[in-house]
C-alpha cells in the first residue's frame, strides 16, 4: 500500500449518448432496439476499479464473516476503506468471475510486483487451498496446529472405551445446560457409567495454570450431568502426585465452611518422557506411562476429607 492502490488500464463497457470510445455494434443492436438515441461502446480507461482490486475486496468481504474477521480487519481498517472506496461495481455474487481473471492474468507490471504476492494470498483464501511443505513459490517456513485439540484427542485414544467423547469442531455429541435448546455445551468427556456419572476436562497446560474459570467450568458440567467426581487431564512434565480438591459447602458470613464429602475434583497428569534419547526409547516410556495413567484414572474413588487433610 506505500506505493498506492493499484491501477490499471480497464475496458469499461458504456451504454448512453456520450460516445467517447469504440462502437460496440452487436451490443448496441442487441440493447438498443429500436433506437432511444443510446448508443453501446466501450473504453479503455486508467482505473482503480479493476479485477485485482475486487479480489482483495472479495477477500476482505469473506475474512469479515468470520468470527475473528471483525478484530483481524480492525488492525488495518485504513486499508480495508480504502479498498472498499476504491471498488464501487463490488458484486458478491461476481466471486467466482473475478477468480477465474486472476488466475488467468497475474500480475505483470514491474511497479506493482509487491502485489503478485498480494494476488496469490487472496485466490489461496478465497479457495479455502493451504500451503504445502517442500520448495518452490508455495514453499512454507512453519506449521501452526492445535495442541489442545490434538492433547485432547490424544486423551481419547486411552480412555474412549469408558467415555463420551462430544466433538464441538465437529458439532457431534451436542449438550445442553438446559430445556429448551438452551446453553449450548461440549463436555470433553462424560463417562458411560449412569450409576457413577464422571466428568473429565482435557487441559494442554500445567497443573498451576488450571483454575478460575477452568473450576466454574468442569462444576457446571458436574451439576448438569449430577456426577460427583470430575477429572482434569493434563500433561505432566516432572514426577508428582494428582491433586485432588473437595468441594466447600456453608459460607464465611456464617462461619461454616467445610468440605463436602462427596463432590471432588482430580488434577490428574500423565507423564510426558523427557530424557528419551531416540524415538524408540520415548514410545517404550510413553506407553508405561500411559498404562499407570489409565489405571489411576480409573480406580480413583472419593474418600471422606479429613481433618488432618484439611
Amino acid at each position: 500500500m506505500r506505493k498506492g492502490l493499484y491501477k490499471t488500464y480497464i475496458c469499461n463497457r458504456y451504454n448512453d449518448s456520450h460516445v467517447k470510445g469504440r462502437l460496440d455494434i452487436a451490443r448496441h443492436i442487441k440493447e438498443n432496439t429500436p433506437f432511444t438515441g443510446k448508443i453501446a461502446y466501450s473504453q479503455r480507461e486508467y482505473a482503480y476499479d479493476n479485477m485485482l482490486m475486487e479480489l482483495v475486496r472479495h477477500t476482505i468481504e469473506f475474512i469479515r464473516k468470520k468470527a475473528f474477521g471483525k478484530n483481524l480487519l480492525a488492525k488495518v481498517k485504513e486499508e480495508v476503506r480504502m479498498v472498499v472506496d476504491a471498488t464501487p461495481r463490488y458484486q458478491p455474487h461476481e466471486k467466482r468471475k473475478v477468480i477465474s481473471e486472476n488466475q488467468q492474468h497475474r500480475i505483470q507490471h514491474a511497479y506493482y510486483y509487491e502485489y503478485r504476492a498480494l494476488q496469490h494470498l487472496c485466490l489461496l483464501i478465497l479457495q479455502h487451498e493451504k500451503h504445502q511443505i517442500g520448495s518452490g513459490s508455495r514453499q512454507i517456513y512453519g506449521i501452526l496446529f492445535d495442541g489442545a485439540w490434538l492433547w485432547e484427542e490424544y486423551i481419547h485414544t486411552l480412555i474412549g472405551d469408558m467415555f463420551y467423547h462430544p466433538k464441538n469442531k465437529s458439532r457431534k455429541g451436542t449438550q445442553r445446560l438446559f430445556a429448551g435448546n438452551v446453553g449450548l455445551i461440549y463436555p470433553d468427556f462424560i463417562s458411560k457409567d449412569r450409576e457413577n456419572r464422571v466428568i473429565a476436562d482435557a487441559k494442554y497446560k500445567p497443573i498451576e495454570n488450571i483454575g478460575n474459570q477452568d473450576y466454574l467450568q468442569l462444576l457446571a458440567y458436574l451439576f448438569r450431568f449430577d456426577a460427583k467426581q470430575g477429572y482434569y487431564l493434563y500433561p505432566e512434565e516432572a514426577e508428582g502426585e494428582n491433586k485432588t480438591l473437595w468441594l466447600n459447602q456453608g459460607t464465611t458470613y456464617e462461619d461454616n465452611v467445610e468440605p463436602r464429602k462427596d463432590v471432588m475434583v482430580v488434577k490428574c497428569g500423565l507423564k510426558i518422557p523427557a530424557n528419551e534419547e531416540n524415538y524408540e526409547g520415548f514410545v517404550r516410556q510413553i506407553g508405561l506411562y500411559e498404562q499407570e495413567f489409565c489405571q489411576v484414572l480409573f480406580s480413583i474413588e472419593p474418600k471422606p476429607y479429613t481433618h488432618m487433610e484439611r
